[in-house]
């Protein structure tokens, strides 16, 4: 017990303490204390309250009697006993038992009233010559508390309404980057006639937004759910993975595992068990995918990390040939965990902010929300999202969709309802870097038949990968987040087809409701079969190469390589600015510029030929910007085939 051990040191000062009363009274009161914290220790909860209550009726003054009532009320769960018997106690004792100005403090802080417990806090801080970890972060909590309802966030949180939360309980919500599919866990307690069920079940359940607003949830079904218990899940941007949590299963590496399931042709997959080293002999929990898929992070009580519960997190380093990815190189996210317990992790499509909850940092109460910015690759210091986002109830699973401007979590702020799903604008000052997504189809030019291909999205400043979906993730359609600032290439390439490009520029940011479509149709490599260049970028009025197109150039390069029987020809194209003579100089030097490159790469000089056409052969009119820069351009042409 919390106060009793406490009060086994402190007995043998009660005659001390009292040595103002008749010998008498204080020897039967001093037997009667004992008898109580004997029959307390033995469980005998009743007769242990009833001898105190006693003892308070021959004596008002034995505070120790306060306190052991107050103990009891904590052991109850009835705070309102335990602060009348506190307070009672600390005025009758004054400085002789510190720790009950502690324990005052842990209660009215537990019960949101941050300003009365941050008083006796302050108290028995001047009181004592240093502070415990959790004495510390008691004190720094109630500071914050008090600062924190002194300056509300902004903060109206929604209800998705009853196709979604329920009479049972709904949390964890995930969503794909489109905002329209949201998929969460519900704990069902009774059965479809409303008959209480022997053993709640938890399954997945998903619902999709339409113009009416959001459809009611159905269960995800068979073969993710299962007569086991299914939750904390996290879906990829296009919706097609999820990963998520089962405990005490047969192929189970530890208490609770990861387990992955694919959504192909609209069905999902059998599930698999992630396998270690994302898995271990501990518990594992609470996946959160990065929306490139190439980080996951998690929860886990495995060894090696700060607290009680430790957000980790691993790569990607391989996927199957049936498009199932493989995680390794995992690590301690030890610039979040505490000693306590850090949670529900949510990295958003940024890239760059991680939002997670924690019971091990200054806060409201119970676990909190809190967010870190990720710079050059260092977790800065964890903002607590303030109240009243955050309260004296647990807040967790909360994911922001990729505007950034709304987020979803979990609260159980509604006793009576239990824990349900609600969103609500993020404050600015909260809200990740914006975020808009590409979605594509890509398919044969000449069939129109769907095409698995390998598509990768690349800085063209940094000429680093940015993403790659390999033919298996696919099945003809994909979809790419993109954070805005950048100046992104896309390339799309399958074996026996010419590969296409498109230049995606988000420097000067983008419009969040208007992502982009499009729709990319790949040429049979053959004679005459020809793609356009779109990452291929000169200086104006001149045949300098700017550097952003290196990764074009990279590109045609591989494609010569893997098609060694093709003889290409680069052909240059102008709009119609300027005389004939001049276009038609200027495009030839811009198609002898490009074909030096690749020369340069050590391609073959007999398999690369160039053009110029100047503006002989447009494709939009030349009367408006949009249409000369789609004349404005370079093309790569299929010459000839060797046999």
């Amino acid at each position: 017990m919390r106060i009793i051990v406490a009060f086994v040191c402190l007995f043998l000062f009660a005659r001390a303490l009292n040595a103002q009363n008749p010998i008498a009274l204080q020897k039967k009161t001093t037997t009667l204390y004992q008898e109580a914290l004997s029959l307390s220790q033995q469980g005998n909860s009743q007769k242990s309250i009833q001898l105190l209550i006693n003892i308070l009726s021959l004596d008002s003054t034995f505070y120790l009697a306060h306190f052991a009532l107050a103990d009891l009320s904590h052991e109850a769960k009835k705070p309102e006993e335990e602060i009348l018997h506190l307070r009672k106690g600390l005025t009758l004792s004054g400085n002789k038992y510190p720790a009950g100005y502690k324990f005052l403090a842990e209660v009215l802080y537990q019960q949101g009233d941050y300003t009365g417990a941050l008083n006796p806090m302050e108290h028995y801080t001047s009181l004592r010559n240093s502070l415990t970890p959790a004495e510390r972060l008691l004190l720094e909590s109630c500071r914050f508390s008090v600062k924190a309802t002194d300056n509300p966030v902004p903060f109206d949180p929604i209800d998705p309404g009853d196709s979604i939360n329920t009479d049972a309980e709904e949390y964890w919500p995930s969503l794909n980057a489109e905002a329209n599919e949201l998929v969460f866990t519900r704990l069902e307690t009774k059965d479809r006639s409303g008959k209480k069920i022997a053993l709640p079940q938890e399954d997945f359940y998903f619902s999709k937004l339409n113009s009416m607003g959001w459809m009611e949830a159905k269960p995800l079904g068979p073969p993710v759910n299962t007569e086991e218990n299914e939750g904390a899940q996290t879906l990829s941007a296009d919706g097609k993975w999820l990963i998520f949590t089962g405990c005490g299963r047969a192929d189970g590496v530890g208490s609770c595992d990861l387990y992955f399931s694919m959504n192909r042709n609209g069905g999902w997959t059998i599930p698999i068990n992630m396998g270690e080293p994302v898995n271990s002999g501990a518990w594992e929990s609470q996946p959160a995918l990065s929306a490139s898929g190439e980080v996951l992070y998690f929860v886990s009580s495995r060894k090696g990390g700060k607290g009680k519960m430790d957000i980790w997190k691993a790569e990607k380093i391989a996927i199957s040939p049936e498009g199932i990815p493989e995680f390794g190189n995992v690590t301690n996210v030890s610039a979040l965990n505490t000693q306590e317990n850090d949670l529900s992790p949510f990295i958003h499509a940024d890239g760059k902010t991680l939002y997670f909850a924690s019971d091990g940092r200054p806060g409201m109460g119970a676990t909190d929300l809190f967010l870190t910015r990720i710079e050059n690759g260092n977790y800065q210091k964890p903002v607590n999202l303030g109240f009243p986002i955050n309260t004296k109830q647990n807040e967790e699973g909360m994911v922001v969709e990729i505007s950034g401007e709304r987020a979803w979590f979990t609260t159980n702020r509604n006793l009576a309802h239990g824990r349900d799903i609600y969103y609500f604008t993020l404050p600015d000052s909260l809200r990740p870097e914006p975020v808009s997504y590409l979605k594509g189809e890509v398919s044969d030019a000449e069939t129109g038949s769907k095409l698995s291909s390998d598509i990768i999205l690349s800085n063209l400043k940094t000429n680093k990968i940015v993403r790659r979906i390999s033919p298996p993730e696919n099945q003809g359609a994909f979809l790419i987040c993109l954070p805005s600032g950048e100046n992104y290439g896309l390339s799309i390439s399958c074996k026996g087809y010419l590969f296409a490009s498109e230049n995606i520029s988000l420097v000067n940011g983008f419009t969040k409701n208007r992502p982009r479509e499009i729709s990319i149709r790949l040429n049979p490599v053959r004679a005459g079969a020809s793609t356009t260049l779109k990452n291929i970028f000169f200086e104006t009025n001149s045949w300098q190469l700017k550097e952003e197109s290196g990764t074009q150039l990279d590109e045609m390069v591989l494609f010569m390589k893997n098609n060694p029987e093709v003889v290409m020809e680069v052909v240059g194209h102008t709009d119609r600015t300027g005389s004939e003579s001049y276009n038609l100089d200027l495009s030839q030097k811009r198609a002898e510029a490009v074909a030096r490159e690749l020369l340069k790469r050590n391609i073959e000089p007999y398999r690369i030929k160039s053009k110029g056409v100047g503006f002989s052969m447009p494709v939009g009119d030349n009367e408006s910007e949009e249409g000369r820069s789609a004349n404005r351009r370079t093309e790569f042409k299929v010459k000839s085939i060797s046999k």
